[in-house]
């Protein structure tokens, strides 16, 4: 088939494979481009170069059909998710979002892979030595100073199921990224630690690239659960903690209070305690309550966003690349310029 130059052909073959017009218009082209744009052989060419590019497409099997799709390379993703959701086969998203950041954090990351311990309390130890406690900001340094970033990506096409965290290896260097949306850095130290702990048992191989795990709190299979016990572990230097609070306490600022001792003596972020308490009390409200009285005016996602501005060098690459990475981790809005150093 060939391509006839309109705009709406685009839309319609992405459509089939799960990707919306609002998100393409929205996040995979840029904010100058406009649907006339495609109307002509050379604009049309250049709309399925930038959408090829993002989706981290074939562009040349694209252009000779443009109504099937090939993704490039050998992206295999390991679905992680609860038994009451399906995720249809044709859906491209988790691995088109896994080549394309992929491919750009080889060029706006200096910082080389360097191998990690292989148990959680190595790595522990190690953080504690070096920055005195465990906590979302120090875990999220120790990572990138080993060549690991962390993103937190929220933006999606409609149709596809949102997860909690995901972790990518596919050029030798591991990638975490976390789409939970909490405010508490507890909920998204744990996140953390959990796609940490399927790179470090060894859940990712040349064969399953990628994880994507859509609900962590339920441990699907033997991978999830080891990942869990690795997150507690390296959390807490348990997998199965036993902390000194009465389970009948029904007092948010007599909770913080607890928690806060025995955070300091574990050198903690006191949020993990209090989501350990309410996993095991299933008193939720009284947890919330607590993070609050904890942290009033947490934002967990701006640390995440926070590293990301430190590290990436985006004049390492070019300026349409460098506006899709500050477009899919919700930089937008901020100067290119002032992110350039």
């Amino acid at each position: 088939m060939t391509a006839d130059f309109n705009i709406n052909t685009i839309y319609t073959t992405l459509k089939k494979f799960g990707i919306d017009k609002k998100f393409i218009k929205d996040i995979l082209l840029p904010d100058w481009w406009d649907d006339e744009i495609a109307n002509t052989k050379a604009g049309y060419l250049q709309t399925i170069d930038i959408i090829s590019k993002n989706l981290g497409m074939d562009l040349a099997k694209f252009v000779a059909n443009p109504e099937t799709i090939s993704l490039k390379g050998n992206a295999l993703i390991k679905f992680k998710t609860a038994k009451n959701i399906n995720i249809p086969d044709n859906l491209i998203w988790p691995k088109s979002l896994a080549i394309r950041i992929s491919e750009l954090i080889e060029e706006v990351l200096s910082i080389e892979f360097k191998p990690l311990p292989d148990s959680a309390l190595e790595i522990r130890k190690q953080i504690i030595e070096n920055y005195k406690t465990l906590n979302l900001e120090t875990l999220l340094d120790y990572l990138w100073n080993h060549g690991i970033p962390v993103l937190h990506i929220s933006e999606f096409p409609k149709d596809v199921n949102k997860m909690d965290g995901m972790i990518i290896n596919l050029f030798d260097r591991p990638i975490i990224i976390i789409s939970k949306n909490r405010k508490h850095d507890a909920w998204l130290l744990f996140v953390l630690a959990h796609e940490l702990g399927h790179f470090i048992k060894g859940h990712l191989t040349k064969s399953d690239n990628i994880i994507y795990d859509t609900d962590i709190e339920n441990e699907q299979d033997n991978e999830e659960r080891e990942a869990n016990e690795f997150a507690i572990e390296l959390l807490t230097e348990s997998e199965s903690p036993k902390f000194d609070i009465q389970e009948r306490i029904d007092s948010s600022f007599k909770l913080s209070n607890r928690v806060k001792a025995i955070s300091k003596e574990l050198k903690i972020d006191p949020g993990v305690i209090v989501l350990n308490f309410a996993y095991k009390t299933k008193n939720w409200a009284l947890a919330e309550q607590t993070l609050k009285i904890l942290d009033p005016k947490a934002d967990a996602v701006e640390k995440i966003k926070e590293k990301i501005r430190q590290h990436f060098i985006f004049e390492n690459t070019t300026e349409e690349n460098a506006y899709f990475l500050i477009k899919i981790t919700s930089l937008s809005g901020e100067d290119l310029a002032a992110l350039s150093r």
